[in-house]
C-alpha cells in the first residue's frame, strides 16, 4: 500500500507539473474585456481622498456584480509590485487549484480514506479544463476564487469556536462580493448549524446573511431579473445539463457525453439533497428516532459538513443558472466549466464517504481511468483554445501600442471610458504594456518582388449582439506552424501604404489522440482569422503572415489583397 501511495504521489506531481508549466507558458500581461475595468478601479483607489471614498469605490458594482474580492486582489498586486500585472495575477491565481485539491484531500484524510483515492481529484483539478477561469484574470478571481472562499466559509461555520463563526461571516461576505452566485452561497451555509441543531448559531448566520444582502443591494444598479431569454422547461433543462455536464466534452468532444454527465450529476445532487432533507426532518419531528446513517456520516466532522453545503451550493447555482440564463441547446460555455468540474469532484469524494470500504477502491479505479481520459482530453480540446486566446492577446499588445485597437474580438477601445482609463493607466505607470513581439518597421518592410501565393477564402458574418457586429472571416487550409517551441505562433498581417495591423488567427486544432500523443502538436493545417467591426479601419490591405519562431519573427507577404468595408455608412 505504501508503494502505491508513492506512485500516486509521483503521478500527482507529474500532472501538477504539466499543468503549471502550461500556465507559465500561456499567461501574459495583457488585459481582456473586464480586465480593463480594473485599471479604472486602481486609478480611483489611488485618487480616493479618504477611506470612505475608497470603500465606496471598492463596493461599487461591476456590471451588477459585487467584485470586492477581485478588486482587493488587483489592488494588493499593485501595492506589492507598483503596477497591475495580469500575468502575476494569473500565475498566483492558478495556485487556487492547489487549495481546492488540499480541501478534498483533507476531507478524505479525516475520514481515513486511502491516499491513492485522491488521484482522480488531481487529474480533474490540475488541468486547463476551466481555462477561462484561469487565463482570464478577472474571471479567475471571481469564479475560481469564489469556490475557495465558499469552502472556507462552510468549513469555518461547521467549527464550534466563536472565532470560527466570525471568520465564516467575513469569508461569506467576501464570497458574496466575489461573483454572482456568492450571495446565495452564503445563505446555503445555514444548513450547517441547522444540521448540527445549533439554532442560535443559525439565527446569527441568517442575520449576517440579511445584513450582507442589504449592503449588497443598497447601491445595486439593476435589481433582480434574468437576461431576457425565452423561458421554457426544455430550455432550463438543457441549460442544467450543460452546466453540470460541460466537462464531459473533453472526453471525445461530443455533446452526448455532456448530456449523460449533466443528467447524472443533476440526479445525484437532487437525490442527495432530498435524502438528507428527509433524514433531517425525521430527526427533528420524530424525537425518539436516531439520525439516519447518512446524516450521522455528514455530522461526523467539520469537513463533511462543509462538503454538504458545497453540494447544496452547486445544486442551487445550477438551478439558478437554468432559470435566469436558460439557453436553447446543449452547449459548453467555458466560463461555467469550473462548476462542472467541481460538481464531479465533489460527488466523487461524497460517494467515497458513503460507499462501503469494499467499493471505495473500485470507485477510485473507475474515476482514475475517467480522470486520465479527461486530462488528456483537456490538452487535446482545451489547450488549443488557450493558445489561440494567448495569441489574440499577444496581437493586442502590438495593436494597442500602435493603434489603440484589439484583435480578433469585440473592439474594446470604442468604449471611450475604457480607453480613457487605459490611456491614463499607461501614462501614470499603473500598467505597462509588454513590448510587442514585432516592430512596426518590420511589419512595414515590403518587397513586391518577394510576394508568395498562399490561398485564402473570405466570408462575412454578423454577431447578433449590440445591434449587429460585422465580422470579416479570412481562412486558410494549408499553413502549418512549427510547434517545436511553446511560444511559436502565426499571425495575419494587414498592411497598407501608411501602417500595418497584426491580426490573431485561430489555428485549426489537432483533435486526433494518436497524432497528439506521437507529436505533441496542438494544431493541424490552416487557420481562421476573425476581424471584428472596428478592429481595423476600412481600406485596401495587402495580406501577409508573420511567423513568431522562438526569439525571431519573419514576415511573408502574399499576392492576396483584402478590402475592409464600413457597412454602417
Amino acid at each position: 500500500m505504501k508503494i502505491l501511495n508513492y506512485v500516486v504521489a509521483a503521478l500527482l506531481l507529474i500532472v501538477a507539473f504539466f499543468f503549471y508549466r502550461f500556465v507559465f507558458q500561456n499567461a501574459v500581461n495583457i488585459p481582456f474585456f473586464d480586465d480593463y475595468a480594473y485599471l479604472e478601479y486602481i486609478i480611483k483607489f489611488k485618487d480616493a481622498p479618504n477611506l470612505w471614498h475608497f470603500l465606496r469605490e471598492l463596493e461599487y458594482k461591476h456590471n451588477g456584480h459585487g467584485v470586492i474580492t477581485a478588486k482587493l486582489v488587483f489592488w494588493i498586486d499593485y501595492l506589492l509590485t507598483g503596477e497591475v500585472n495580469y500575468r502575476t495575477l494569473i500565475v498566483a491565481g492558478s495556485s487556487l487549484a492547489i487549495l481546492l485539491f488540499g480541501y478534498f484531500w483533507k476531507v478524505l484524510s479525516v475520514n481515513k480514506i486511502p491516499f491513492y483515492c485522491v488521484l482522480p481529484v488531481g487529474l480533474l483539478l490540475f488541468t486547463p479544463a476551466y481555462h477561462e477561469n484561469i487565463f482570464w484574470a478577472a474571471a479567475l478571481w471571481q469564479y475560481t476564487a469564489s469556490f475557495v472562499l465558499g469552502i472556507a466559509t462552510y468549513y469555518l461555520l461547521a467549527m464550534p469556536q466563536r472565532w470560527a463563526l466570525v471568520g465564516a461571516i467575513i469569508a461569506g461576505f467576501l464570497t458574496t462580493y466575489t461573483n454572482g452566485n456568492g450571495l446565495f452561497g452564503m445563505y446555503v451555509g445555514v444548513v450547517i448549524p441547522l444540521l448540527q441543531s445549533r439554532y442560535p448559531k443559525a439565527i446569527v448566520w441568517v442575520v449576517a446573511c440579511a445584513i450582507t444582502t442589504v449592503v449588497f443591494y443598497w447601491y445595486y444598479p439593476f435589481g433582480f431579473g434574468s437576461l431576457g431569454q425565452e423561458k421554457s422547461f426544455k430550455n432550463s433543462f438543457l441549460t442544467l445539463l450543460s452546466f453540470f455536464g460541460a466537462s464531459a466534452s473533453y472526453l471525445r468532444g461530443r455533446l452526448t457525453e455532456v448530456a449523460i454527465l449533466g443528467a447524472s450529476v443533476s440526479l445525484a445532487l437532487i437525490s442527495l439533497a432530498l435524502r438528507l432533507a428527509i433524514s433531517y426532518l425525521r430527526t427533528v419531528f420524530l424525537k425518539n428516532e436516531s439520525p439516519a446513517p447518512i446524516l450521522s456520516l455528514f455530522l461526523k466532522n467539520s469537513a463533511n459538513l462543509s462538503l454538504v453545503a458545497l453540494l447544496a451550493w452547486l445544486l442551487l447555482t445550477g438551478l439558478g443558472v437554468a432559470t435566469a440564463r436558460a439557453g436553447q441547446a446543449l452547449e459548453t460555455p467555458a466560463r461555467y466549466m469550473i462548476y462542472s468540474v467541481m460538481a464531479v469532484v465533489s460527488l466523487y469524494v461524497t460517494f467515497l464517504l458513503i460507499f462501503p470500504r469494499r467499493f471505495q477502491s473500485t470507485l477510485a479505479v473507475v474515476m482514475t481511468a475517467f480522470g486520465m481520459v479527461f486530462t488528456l482530453g483537456t490538452y487535446l480540446f482545451a489547450a488549443p483554445d488557450v493558445i489561440n486566446f494567448r495569441n489574440t492577446l499577444v496581437a493586442d499588445a502590438y495593436n494597442l501600442t500602435h493603434h489603440r485597437r484589439v484583435s480578433g474580438k469585440l473592439e474594446t477601445m470604442t468604449n471611450l471610458v475604457v480607453k480613457q482609463y487605459f490611456d491614463e493607466a499607461i501614462k501614470r505607470g499603473i500598467y505597462h504594456l509588454p513590448t510587442p513581439i514585432v516592430s512596426s518597421k518590420n511589419l512595414m518592410a515590403y518587397d513586391s518582388s518577394q510576394l508568395v501565393k498562399i490561398p485564402f477564402s473570405f466570408d462575412l458574418d454578423t454577431l447578433p449582439a449590440y445591434g449587429g457586429v460585422i465580422i470579416n472571416k479570412i481562412q486558410n487550409e494549408t499553413v502549418v506552424l512549427d510547434e517545436s517551441s511553446a511560444e511559436n505562433a502565426v499571425f495575419l498581417v494587414l498592411r497598407n501604404d501608411s501602417t500595418a495591423y497584426l491580426a490573431s488567427v485561430r489555428q485549426h486544432p489537432n483533435h486526433g489522440r494518436k497524432s497528439f500523443i506521437q507529436t505533441g502538436n496542438h494544431f493541424g493545417k490552416g487557420f481562421a482569422a476573425q476581424i471584428y467591426q472596428d478592429n481595423i479601419p476600412e481600406g485596401d490591405y495587402q495580406l501577409g503572415l508573420m511567423y513568431h519562431e522562438g526569439p525571431k519573427t519573419r514576415v511573408v507577404y502574399t499576392t492576396q489583397r483584402f478590402k475592409i468595408q464600413d457597412f454602417r455608412k
